[in-house]
């Protein structure tokens, strides 16, 4: 198994945070967001890892190189300025070995478990991590659900036919492979490469591709954008998932 970790934005709505130091990088409970998932991915057998950097590329690259010793390629993104994170996933493409891969937005702080229910899913096609429980806002990536399939993916999803939130981790299956990529070359020919690569997913589905998915199953998580997802980070998410000691 591979994993691509989107680790190239900016992270100007954390302010100062991120003058000195990419998202990727911040602590919480002591360990930076990009050191957990690497740990979860080792626990996991994930052993051939890409990173898509962009801001402060060489902070990523430095601080990788002191602590780890896992097999990781880092592929970056030189628009990251100027492009969101459909172009930094497709740049994996050539990259990748064309079978089963994780998708994994580095912004995310997410209990171990929950990856454990994608790793070991039979579903096929595409899988997305799904919550079902949390409260929805405008700003959540919502989905919409017809029995186990996604049909619709998007913010912009009313409220009201939103059945559960995307929370930045999926699958996917060599099987739809070629089809995701074809479908973000698609998105960027139509809408340019600065829109979120679910308009990808959104496309696949579209095409008639499966997108399936697996419940957090109320287990905690976060995404890092703000100061203060920082602060529920630190103060109310790492602690309950600090209960439970998961790491080997």
């Amino acid at each position: 198994m591979e994993a691509v970790i989107l680790a190239a934005g900016f992270g100007s709505r954390l302010g100062s945070i991120t003058d000195e130091k990419p998202k990727p990088l911040i602590s919480v409970g002591g360990i930076t967001l990009l050191d957990r998932t690497l740990k979860i991915l080792r626990k996991y057998n994930v052993r051939d890892i890409i990173v898509i950097t962009g801001y402060k590329r060489d902070k990523i690259l430095e601080h990788v190189k002191e602590r780890h010793s896992l097999k990781i390629k880092f592929v970056h993104n030189s628009d990251y300025d100027t492009t969101n994170n459909i172009f930094s996933l497709y740049l994996s493409k050539d990259v990748l070995s064309g079978g089963d891969f994780y998708i994994i937005n580095s912004d995310v702080l997410f209990h171990e478990r929950i990856f454990r229910y994608l790793h070991n899913s039979r579903k096929k096609g595409l899988v997305l991590s799904v919550d079902l429980t949390k409260e929805l806002t405008e700003e959540s990536m919502k989905v919409a659900l017809v029995r186990d399939r996604i049909i619709w993916i998007s913010k912009d999803i009313p409220l009201h036919d939103a059945t559960g939130e995307y929370i930045g981790l999926a699958r996917v299956n060599s099987d739809e492979f070629k089809r995701l990529f074809r479908s973000i070359k698609t998105v960027m020919k139509r809408k340019g490469r600065g829109v979120f690569y679910e308009e990808a997913f959104q496309h696949l589905m579209d095409m008639g591709g499966e997108v399936t998915y697996e419940a957090t199953r109320g287990l905690p998580w976060i995404e890092i954008d703000t100061v203060e997802d920082l602060r529920i980070a630190r103060e109310k998410v790492y602690p309950r998932i600090s209960r439970v000691r998961y790491f080997v």
